[in-house]
């Protein structure tokens, strides 16, 4: 391993940055939960759909406009369920503690995802629930085939009653022949329901495991918005947290003092590559105008950290700026930090 490459995982390794390290996954997690929230809606649109397909036709066009409505307004819901879920979640953090105002809002935020996992699970269930269908197609079925059956065995019954039978031989035979083919139709008939009707109840036991794997998957759905939505919170929160006590420690006053020399020293940008530096004598008067809280020693570190890093280079007699005031500001802000 190179040890360019040995530094540079070093440094990630073992150098745990909150912000930096969970900045992808943030990302990640907070617009794959839209893809949620799009399904969820799709889902409720469904439900909603089909109860507004009951309503008289008061007017041309209706199913257009209740079909952009209900978008509209399921789109408005899972937005508002978001930030809702996202205050909440960004107040728990900032008291740390329950208050009469968390528990509302964790009541009001319960309600929404209720009423959201209401909607998707019943418009999934309508958009695979074809039960109604498998039965009429069951009594279809059964009674094309028993009247199928039928009208052979009665065709043959009514051939053997209609023999004379000029004995008592005779008529026995043909009696028993009839008792045969009827005793042979109400078997058929009664296996042709028993088969249709057992594969009509396979049909439905697999809409049964397939309305339990949609109300997981709505559940799912549910689960990967609220921890897209709070882990975002989280992250904005505690990003927050560490910035603002990385501010109050010394390294980071450093670094603010370094910061504003560093301005001062390339005069607001103006100072290009290959320009003569500013004096030391001359920085230690403008910041003194500016009022910057340091003395000469403070400027005095602050150049030997710029010859370091080489952000100027040269001689005593002459040293120019080596980079530009933008790249300068990175590579200080990236030494402190």
């Amino acid at each position: 391993m190179k040890l360019d490459k040995y530094f540079k995982l070093k440094n990630e390794l073992e150098t745990f940055n909150f912000e930096k390290n969970f900045n992808s996954l943030s990302r990640t997690l907070y617009y794959f939960s839209f893809l949620g929230n799009i399904f969820l809606i799709l889902f409720s649109y469904f439900f909603i759909k089909d109860v507004t397909n009951t309503i008289p036709n008061l007017f041309p066009g209706q199913g257009v406009f209740f079909s952009i409505f209900i978008i509209l307004f399921m789109t408005g819901y899972e937005l508002f369920k978001r930030f809702a879920f996202e205050q909440l979640t960004s107040t728990i953090l900032k008291v740390k503690k329950f208050t009469f105002n968390i528990i509302i809002g964790l009541l009001v935020t319960l309600s929404l995802v209720i009423g959201s996992f209401y909607l998707g699970l019943n418009g999934a269930h309508r958009l695979i629930d074809n039960s109604e269908n498998i039965e009429i197609t069951t009594d279809q079925t059964i009674s094309t085939k028993v009247d199928s059956v039928a009208r052979y065995y009665d065709k043959e019954i009514k051939f053997y009653r209609d023999q004379r039978a000029t004995t008592r031989a005779d008529r026995k035979y043909r009696d028993s022949i009839v008792a045969v083919l009827q005793t042979t139709k109400d078997t058929k008939i009664k296996e042709i329901e028993s088969k249709t009707q057992s594969k009509s109840a396979i049909k439905v036991e697999e809409l049964k495991q397939n309305d339990f794997a949609f109300a997981v998957m709505v559940f799912f759905l549910e689960l990967i918005i609220l921890i897209g939505v709070a882990f975002n919170a989280y992250y904005i929160w505690t990003s927050y947290d560490d910035m603002k006590s990385l501010l109050t420690t010394p390294k980071f006053k450093q670094l603010e003092l370094n910061l504003r020399l560093l301005k001062l020293y390339f005069q607001n940008g103006r100072k290009k590559e290959q320009d003569p530096v500013l004096a030391k004598t001359k920085l230690i008067a403008l910041a003194a105008s500016q009022k910057l809280n340091c003395n000469q020693t403070d400027v005095g570190n602050f150049i030997a950290l710029c010859s370091e890093l080489e952000i100027i280079i040269g001689n005593r007699r002459k040293k120019v700026y080596n980079i530009s005031y933008e790249k300068a500001k990175v590579i200080l802000e990236n030494q402190e930090l």
